[in-house]
């Protein structure tokens, strides 16, 4: 091409927990924040509501709990809560913060004494956050696989019929919890 180069800048911002306001984006525009303590990306969905895309959030106090933009969390949003000796994974279901998975194990230390984990081999189930053979989902939501498991998790009434393997998904509708999709069915976390 022999036009001249155009740069592209998204909104952005280095202070922690900067969040934009619906009235600061457009429609699918990219805002990040690249603060060391509350970064991500994050767009606005026809709703009208702020999303965020970035890593899962990990310390004693919940994500924008000192917000400095935008007030609130991203419907989806994830947390590993590390305030009390048992470190737990919660999720933002949009008005408060849920423990992941009902059938969650503080005590468990192997497949063979914690039902959450009967589809993996010897998994240390450590405060409801580590899972799997070759640590499917770790503390910190990093998946073994390299994948990051960032705030978006989908949440659902009940679950589809069927979804793509390793899919995880978060169910409202009792028997609310984390589930993922393996071997052709759901199964709890």
């Amino acid at each position: 091409m022999t036009s001249t180069p155009v740069n592209l800048l998204s909104l952005r911002s280095n202070q922690n927990s900067d969040r934009p306001k619906p009235t600061t984006l457009q429609l699918g525009q990219l805002a990040v924040n690249y603060g060391s303590a509350d970064g991500g990306v994050y767009y606005e969905d026809t709703g009208g509501s702020i999303r965020k895309i970035g890593p899962n959030h990990y310390g004693t106090s919940a994500p924008n709990s000192s917000a400095v933009g935008q007030t609130g969390n991203s419907l989806g949003e994830t947390w590993v809560d590390s305030s009390a000796a048992t470190y737990y994974m919660k999720v933002w279901n949009g008005s408060s913060w849920q423990i992941v998975g009902s059938a969650f194990a503080d005590t468990a230390t192997t497949a063979g004494s914690a039902a959450t984990a009967t589809f993996a081999n010897s998994a240390a189930v450590a405060s409801g956050a580590v899972f799997a053979e070759s640590t499917l989902i770790a503390s910190g939501c990093i998946i073994a696989s390299g994948c990051i498991i960032a705030s978006g998790l989908p949440i659902s009434i009940s679950l589809p019929a069927s979804s793509p393997e390793g899919t995880l998904m978060y169910q409202a509708a009792a028997p609310s919890g984390l589930y993922i999709y393996i071997g052709g069915a759901w199964v709890q976390v």
